[in-house]
């Protein structure tokens, strides 16, 4: 069924096509921004006026990371996080295929025959910069021609519409956003805050000695935002918490190894050992080195009282984000 693990092609090819066929869109939509938000509900529209369904083909690794490792994109949404979205979106179906050389070598032709076997297409939705196939050889010109010998139509994406302060919504713009730790413009492009998500680590508990025990995170597969302390929402798997997060190396004590490290607000239980998602809201400051302890700890109890500030507990006990500020989407862990 759709939404499991990556498959090759091949699997896809197995499937039985849904009866009253499908209007499907290809593409990597990593980060499942507002551009992508625009293609989904295109697609949904096409498909409810066909009585079909809504599918996406997407890909996992990117497929750079495969034709050219060097120059792959860091990823914004592991493929699970990136199916949730698309289905929020509009998408009835999202098929992630694997990404392995096989599947690069298939002429446009080649590819789009082995989808019309497997989905029934009825309409394929692709801008008119879309390239498919083998060496990128296939474009929206091939895809139409395609679709003239085997009976769909190609229909119009939408044009990516707005941009913030100037920046098209682009995965690209996201991750410079991200970069620069500018995780609130970030996540104006994507309609909601970051997630990274990982597995809670035993360290060295030098938090707990000054009052402000942390969730050491590893295995992060996201894009981590730049160096800085940030306001952020922790994700458990029984809850929301308001949280202070430290991403970077702590100079203070001279330790030099970056870090991401999150101080859940109120919260006393143990987490070593559970996965965890933290959504970043906002950024309160760049990281430094302190005099001393007493100073660090000044500042950290400067860094909470901000983060309360921002993220009142509700009343039914989850943080509330600003009103101008993008949601949280906690999707599962």
């Amino acid at each position: 069924m759709p939404d499991e693990s990556p498959i090759p092609l091949s699997e896809l090819h197995r499937r039985t096509p849904p009866a009253g066929g499908s209007v499907v869109t290809i593409g990597n939509f990593d980060g499942v921004h507002r551009g992508h938000a625009e293609i989904m509900h295109a697609l949904r529209r096409e498909a409810d006026t066909r009585g079909a369904r809504a599918a996406v083909i997407t890909f996992d690794p990117h497929p750079i990371a495969i034709i050219a490792p060097d120059r792959a994109p860091p990823r914004l949404t592991t493929w699970r996080e990136r199916a949730a979205l698309l289905r929020d979106a509009g998408a009835a179906d999202v098929w992630t295929l694997a990404s392995e050389a096989p599947l690069f070598r298939l002429t446009a032709a080649e590819f789009i025959h082995t989808l019309v076997r497997a989905l029934a297409p009825r309409a394929f939705v692709e801008g008119e910069s879309f390239r498919f196939g083998a060496g990128r050889g296939g474009s929206i010109e091939t895809l139409a021609a395609l679709g003239r010998e085997l009976g769909f139509e190609v229909c119009a994406a939408p044009l990516v519409s707005g941009a913030v302060d100037g920046v098209a919504v682009s995965s690209t713009a996201v991750r410079a956003y991200l970069a620069e730790g500018d995780v609130a413009q970030a996540a104006s492009l994507l309609g909601r805050a970051h997630r990274i998500t990982g597995v809670v680590v035993r360290g060295d508990a030098r938090g707990r000695t000054i009052g402000f025990p942390t969730a050491n995170v590893a295995q992060i597969e996201q894009v981590i935002p730049g160096f800085g302390v940030y306001a952020a929402v922790a994700q458990t798997r029984a809850a929301l918490h308001a949280c202070a997060v430290n991403v970077g190396p702590q100079p203070t004590f001279g330790q030099t190894t970056p870090r991401v490290e999150a101080h859940l607000l109120d919260f006393n239980g143990e987490l070593v050992d559970e996965r965890i998602g933290l959504h970043f809201v906002q950024r309160l400051r760049a990281p430094r080195r302190f005099a001393g302890v007493a100073e660090l700890v000044a500042q950290i109890e400067h860094d909470v009282r901000a983060v309360r500030e921002l993220l009142p507990m509700e009343a039914g006990g989850a943080p509330r984000v600003p009103a101008d500020g993008a949601p949280i989407r906690a999707i599962p862990l």
